[in-house]
């Protein structure tokens, strides 16, 4: 409890102004010094009496008394409740230490608890809490600071910080109580580095080290790291612990590829948490070849062009069709600025090294022989994407449909009469709603332009994913052995970018487009995906298929037990399932067809990095501005120092006793105000003493 005491001092509150009590004061002294020239001597000590009670009167004379209280210091503990303090019985020996600690607080002392839990993906920042704490104590109050901590702090400072300074140039002493008895035992694996991105069918190089930390220490020791990727067996590999070891993981498909690394325990470790690691690294393409030749110039192959030669990891190439084999002007070659059509090199001979082929409103008018245009049919059926953009030639005599690509086409149109020209919205089909190339493309309700022109199909295979109001197709999409074709029924798809009346989503619908014929995982109708957190798998599913038919899908644990997963109803075609994950390694979710993998995530790497019990971080740091102090294992005999407040300089060396500066810093309470001389004890005393002088002067 504060102390509390008083102090007096002297105030004056004078009735008249300054000058005035001086010019009083002298005619009084001269007054006496009449009286002293006259020799009258008899009423001369009443008279001094008399003006002396005055001129004390006047100048108001006040005792001014201040109630103060005695302050006592600020000792700020510092509750460690990171992730790692969260392993054993940290917890609980830091929660009795603190019980056992608030007994022990000097009568002079009081505390201030805070408690510090992780930083986004920054560990522990437990100075950076004490920096705002301190913000709020005045320095002159702070007497030290206690951390009850497992000492894996991460910014602990270099040099000691000017917040923990007194105004006299002195450190504040600064203590810390470890929940163990000694240095414990663990092993820890880090990965140093892993690449984001790797081309698929390359080697990603990953490097990690093992550490080990604690009285198992040894020198040129090894461990045994696993490596498991996705449904790959497991391989062990022998690496040195300390050094950084570099290793090479097989990138064999796009999108996210899900590795899980473990190392073999060590003895006596504290936790094997940290010895598991899992990282994605996503497999892309090295360069996605499109070719995109259009029979004539048109308004549509600009929209494919701006959008194709804005992808980077697209090598777009690209020709158009200006002279037809027919046009022979007997114009020698040589004076020729067109370049000749390689139809060869780009049908027959590389044919294959392309991944996409987009023909936009072909007309095959003398410009490709048949072989050709089977060599087209088959790098589809082999497993190539092709798109084609129908025109009015479409429902010609030399349409693509009456060649050998017609066994691949996933709709014809019977004659020219299938034209319709008239103004129009597509559309969404159901099946487009629930696609992933059209899905969403129509979210926000807005209104789609209007095209003018499109073709009746009078035979469709495949999906249909956009329609014209007569619900005939517009866009249909189909695969074909191996590969993919996508049909769009209508060359008016441009007019979207133009902003005539209302635009459309053509940037994103061409894009997605592509990218499903390329086969880009994202975009595939049957997905499944998962991921762990907070110790629950949660699985999605999006799937084309009818609600009713519900899939029975298995979930393989790290530790190979499975159990069965069932979905909830499908909406708008996906659904999701989630289920507890408590096992660290990587699972597996599967029904035959689709398979997915998840890994539990740290959700502070840093902080789970280290585990043990350690002074080592601190100890720099303190050994010059403070103590460390082990605890001990075991919540019910704790060894807990003695808190103590000395006046001359605290030593920071003591093993039994934690010492603090002491602080004298008071308040005042209330102030109060008494007159020296009160106003009818000044008039009786002046009255009095005029009246004696006038007695001695008249009478004696």
């Amino acid at each position: 409890m504060p102390q509390p005491f008083s102090s007096l001092n002297l105030h004056f509150d004078p009735l008249l102004p300054f000058w005035g009590i001086i010019v009083l004061t002298v005619i009084c002294l001269l007054v006496l010094l009449f009286s002293l020239l006259n020799k009258s001597y008899k009423g001369l000590i009443w008279r001094f009496i008399a003006f002396s009670i005055l001129l004390i009167w006047l100048s108001g004379p006040m005792v001014l008394k201040n109630h103060q209280q005695i302050l006592p210091e600020t000792i700020l503990i510092v509750m460690d409740q990171s992730s790692s303090m969260m392993i054993g019985n940290r917890e609980q020996i830091a929660n009795k230490a603190l019980q056992q600690l608030q007994n022990k607080v000097p009568t002079n002392a009081r505390i201030k608890i805070i408690n510090v839990k992780n930083g986004y993906q920054q560990g522990t920042q437990i100075f950076q809490e004490i920096q705002k704490a301190t913000n709020e104590i005045p320095t002159s109050q702070l007497g030290g600071v206690i951390l009850i901590t497992d000492g894996q702090i991460h910014d602990v400072p270099k040099e000691f910080p000017k917040y923990l300074t007194l105004p006299n140039k002195k450190n504040i002493p600064i203590y810390a109580l470890l929940p163990a008895s000694k240095e414990q035992t663990d092993r820890s694996l880090k990965i140093i580095h892993a690449p984001a991105y790797t081309i698929v069918g390359k080697e990603a190089t990953i490097q990690v080290q093992i550490n080990d930390t604690g009285d198992q220490r040894e020198e040129n020791k090894v461990a045994t790291l696993t490596i498991i990727q996705e449904d790959k067996q497991p391989i062990n590999i022998q690496i040195p612990v300390g050094k950084p070891q570099n290793i090479t993981i097989p990138v064999t498909h796009t999108g996210k590829n899900l590795i899980s690394l473990s190392v073999s325990p060590l003895k006596n470790e504290i936790s094997a948490l940290n010895n598991h690691q899992t990282l994605y690294i996503n497999g892309i393409r090295d360069k996605l070849r499109v070719l995109l030749v259009s029979s004539a110039p048109n308004q549509g192959e600009r929209a494919w062009r701006s959008l194709l030669k804005s992808d980077p990891s697209v090598d777009l190439v690209h020709f158009t069709i200006l002279r037809s084999a027919e046009q022979n002007e007997n114009i020698p070659d040589s004076e020729l600025a067109l370049i000749p059509f390689p139809i060869n090199e780009l049908f027959m001979q590389k044919i294959n090294q392309f991944d996409l082929i987009i023909l936009d409103s072909f007309e095959n008018k003398y410009t490709l022989p048949s072989y050709y245009i089977a060599s087209i049919a088959n790098y589809v059926k082999n497993g190539g994407g092709l798109l084609l953009i129908a025109g009015p030639e479409f429902a010609q005599q030399f349409s693509l449909q009456n060649s050998p690509l017609r066994s691949v086409l996933p709709g014809t149109v019977s004659s020219p009469n299938s034209i319709i020209e008239q103004q129009f919205k597509p559309a969404l089909t159901e099946m487009g709603q629930k696609h992933p190339v059209t899905k969403g493309l129509n979210k926000e309700n807005t209104t789609w332009g209007s095209w003018y022109r499109y073709l009746k199909a009078d035979h469709t295979e495949g999906q249909v994913l956009m329609q014209a109001p007569d619900q005939s197709p517009l866009l249909i999409l189909n695969r074909v052995d191996k590969g993919r074709v996508a049909l769009l029924l209508s060359d008016q798809i441009w007019l979207w970018s133009k902003g005539i009346h209302e635009q459309g989503p053509q940037a994103e619908l061409l894009r997605r487009l592509s990218h499903w014929l390329m086969k880009e995982p994202e975009l595939e109708e049957e997905q499944l995906s998962a991921f762990i957190k907070n110790q629950q798998l949660t699985v999605e599913w999006h799937t084309l298929k009818n609600s009713d038919q519900n899939q029975e899908f298995t979930v393989t644990s790290p530790s190979g037990s499975v159990q069965p997963l069932h979905f909830t109803a499908l909406k708008n075609g996906e659904t999701t399932a989630t289920i507890p994950a408590k096992e660290d390694g990587l699972w597996k979710i599967t029904n035959g067809d689709l398979t997915a993998y998840a890994a539990p995530q740290n959700s502070d790497p840093i902080e789970m990095t280290d585990l043990a019990v350690t002074q080592q971080k601190l100890l720099p740091f303190l050994q010059k501005h403070g103590h460390v102090y082990w605890l001990g294992d075991n919540s019910n005999r704790l060894t807990i120092p003695e808190m103590k407040i000395v006046k001359n300089n605290p030593s920071v060396n003591s093993s039994s006793t934690m010492e603090f500066p002491e602080h004298v810093t008071y308040t005042t309470t209330k102030q109060s105000i008494h007159p020296v001389l009160s106003p009818w004890l000044a008039l009786i005393v002046g009255l009095g003493s005029i009246f004696m002088a006038w007695y001695r002067e008249s009478f004696s």
